[in-house]
């Protein structure tokens, strides 16, 4: 077989095994789409199941595009796989075919979290509560906790501090209904309920597959193992790849009992193990595995030790710089450096820990002229000009959207400010649309001259919207003055104009496909930050997080000091610090050649003032494995010094000097550190690397 020359042993036997529940911990850079993808190839090929009966499941509209892409050329198709998707957009699916059973129309909308934030914001001035006592952001995460725990007494919980929030959560279910919208917890629990609810329904979409495969199921909370459990039955037609060490999602709800406990709940699992990784050194990899060599409790039973054949003889190098700015200003001088050696711009990623951190290197790019692009920003389809026009599409095929109604009743200024929308809403009844017509009578001439106006558009756009996307938004754009509006608002006026012209080219595009608008705008609210990312050739910043699943031939790693890598909030929570750990281990293994990770001893606060840091206590665990060079000294292995300062020399009783601490004597050695009495401080125990003798 031809698939098997891609494939190594380990690859393989997890293609070719279906007697039971595979579960395939796959290490970083082990080639785990390679065979998700082979193993679709294989059933297709050798047991001739209809690729539309099988449905693979990953995390990404990115990662699930080039799966789809791998499996097309594979096979020769020459359509696209219709089951190769993420668990949202698997979830819209089905409740696109089946949501009247729950009470929704087919064609509900999806609020994004800007939508979510609205609705929670009308029902506390509904209820008349202080924003500032229950904060809609706060709120909206606290409702999407408890929807992600399929459990409704968690409510009870967090009503001990917000006494109110059993009615705001009542209050916004109904607003979502009222509107015909679910917002992104809700496509997910819908579908459990719906399941749950419906045994025949259930079936009916267990029999449509015939075999179900999931990536990054370290990554999966409650509610998606539930699906899967649901749609899998008592069947053993399931493959889940995921990996512990790459277990970095638990703030938003990912479960990680579901890959570590997978074989309760589908017995007779068999566990094949990919370890080889195709795409680091083995310098790197000596690196990652002795940050996750150090993991604790559950994970150390499934941690994987990566190993691989690819030698190369970079070193890793940690690079410490007196300020936040020299950091910066390293990283920047260090690309264009390797720019000279043949690399291309867009071989280089730099991962913090915190978006904050990008500032500091947009400005040093900026000064050495470095094409860069800031992934995990604003969305295109978040900025305010797309959601605008989107908004006035949406409500014209959605009138029931109460968000989008109360985004563009006023937009452009036509004199309809809040009193008149509750005066129009004393009308509602069925949609916005219908109470906009009822209420008509009712109001000032003035106001039904631009009522007139706003409701021939909105009749145009009903009429060609859904067929003709792209011709009704520049429609749209000219009826209303939104370019005028624009420039008459905001000083960025011209890059917003340019963002409008570029929905007209997505929208053409949509049409091209044969697309629905209603479709379009589906996916593009089911998009994620990584879904952003250009083929263009330039340095990508992004926190560690969004570079989850991507690779690059040089990765920088920066602010490396505890309270930013680790993060202060991880200091009293040994779970949450085990988590940071993980990350650590996905930012180094992103890299195929080079690492450098950098750490500032002084970084400025909010307000300026530069104040001392510490470097990350993840550091100590690497400290054998690096090359290690300051900005205060030269280039030097600071871990396996050879000079006579270096840590074989540090002897029971000889005089040290520590740069902070002054002189001392050694009073005992154990192993890279010594104990020392210092004339200011007592004793202290040091790494013999920051010791000096006098």
């Amino acid at each position: 077989m031809e698939y098997k020359i891609q494939l190594n042993e380990e690859q393989q036997k997890a293609v070719e095994y279906f007697s039971s529940p595979l579960l395939v911990l796959a290490g970083a850079g082990s080639g785990k789409t390679r065979v998700i993808t082979q193993k679709i190839v294989y059933m297709v090929e050798n047991l001739s199941i209809p690729v539309n009966r099988i449905l693979a499941i990953t995390f990404t509209n990115k990662a699930a595009q080039e799966m789809k892409e791998r499996v097309v050329s594979a096979l020769n198709l020459d359509y696209q796989p219709q089951w190769i998707t993420t668990f949202h957009s698997l979830s819209a699916k089905i409740l696109r075919i089946e949501a009247e059973n729950l009470g929704y129309h087919r064609d509900f909308v999806i609020y994004d979290e800007e939508d979510s934030k609205k609705a929670i914001k009308d029902v506390l001035k509904e209820m008349d509560l202080d924003s500032e006592v229950y904060k809609p952001e706060r709120i909206r995460n606290v409702i999407s906790q408890i929807k992600q725990n399929l459990d409704e007494s968690v409510l009870d919980f967090y009503a001990f501090t917000m006494p109110h929030l059993p009615e705001i959560y009542e209050k916004y279910n109904y607003h979502l209904t009222l509107s015909n919208a679910m917002d992104f917890d809700d496509l997910l629990i819908n579908v459990v309920k719906l399941f749950r609810e419906y045994p025949e329904i259930r079936k009916s979409w267990q029999d449509r597959f015939d075999y179900i495969l999931v990536d990054e199921y370290q990554d999966t909370n409650l509610v998606q193992h539930e699906i899967l459990k649901l749609i899998v039955g008592d069947r053993d037609c399931i493959t889940v790849v995921g990996d512990p060490q790459q277990c970095i999602y638990t703030w938003r709800g990912a479960n990680p009992d579901n890959i570590l406990e997978f074989e309760k709940d589908f017995p007779k699992t068999k566990i094949i193990k990919l370890e080889r990784n195709y795409r680091s050194t083995e310098k790197i990899l000596s690196v990652a595995n002795s940050v996750i060599s150090s993991a604790k409790g559950r994970w150390k039973e499934k941690v994987l030790k990566l190993w691989t054949e690819k030698k190369g003889d970079e070193d890793v190098y940690l690079i410490s710089l007196e300020t936040d700015k020299k950091e910066s200003d390293f990283v920047s001088k260090k690309i264009s450096s390797l720019i000279k050696e043949g690399y291309q711009y867009g071989d280089f990623a730099v991962l913090i820990r915190m978006s904050y951190l990008s500032r500091n290197l947009e400005e040093a790019f900026i000064k050495r002229g470095i094409p860069y692009q800031v992934i995990g920003g604003v969305k295109f389809y978040e900025r305010a000009e797309i959601k605008d026009i989107l908004a006035y599409i949406r409500f014209a095929l959605q009138p029931k959207d109460t968000q989008a109604f109360k985004r563009i009743i006023n937009l452009p200024s036509r004199g309809i400010g809040e009193k008149t929308v509750e005066k129009i809403k004393q009308f509602y009844e069925t949609d916005w649309l219908q109470a906009l017509q009822d209420a008509y009578p009712n109001l000032s001439k003035k106001i039904q001259i631009r009522l007139q106006e706003f409701l021939e558009i909105i009749d145009y756009i009903r009429k060609h919207g859904n067929e003709r996307p792209s011709e009704t938004a520049k429609y749209l754009v000219n009826a209303i003055g939104y370019e005028e509006y624009l420039e008459s608002k905001y000083k960025d006026w011209e890059d917003r104009v340019a963002n409008i012209h570029e929905l007209f080219n997505a929208l053409k595009e949509v049409e091209k496909s044969g697309k629905t608008f209603l479709e379009f705008l589906e996916e593009s609210s089911l998009s994620q930050a990584q879904d952003s990312l250009e083929n263009s050739n330039s340095v990508k910043i992004m926190t560690v997080h969004a570079s989850k699943g991507l690779e690059f031939p040089v990765v920088f790693i920066g602010g490396m000091e505890d309270g930013i890598f680790p993060s202060g909030r991880a200091f009293e929570d040994i779970e949450q610090m085990e988590e940071e750990r993980r990350l650590f281990y996905v930012a180094i293994t992103r890299a195929k050649e080079k690492v450098f990770i950098t750490y500032a001893r002084k970084r400025a606060t909010f307000s300026g003032h530069l104040n001392e840091t510490k470097p990350s206590r993840f550091l100590k665990d690497i400290k054998d494995k690096v090359k290690t060079f300051s900005d205060r000294r030269r280039i030097e292995e600071k871990y396996r010094a050879t000079s006579e300062n270096c840590v074989t020399s540090i002897k029971t009783g000889q005089l040290v000097k520590h740069e902070k601490f002054g002189k001392g004597v050694v009073i005992s050695v154990s192993g890279n550190k010594a104990t020392v009495i210092f004339e200011t401080v007592g004793h202290k125990t040091i790494i013999k690397d920051f010791l000096k003798v006098v």
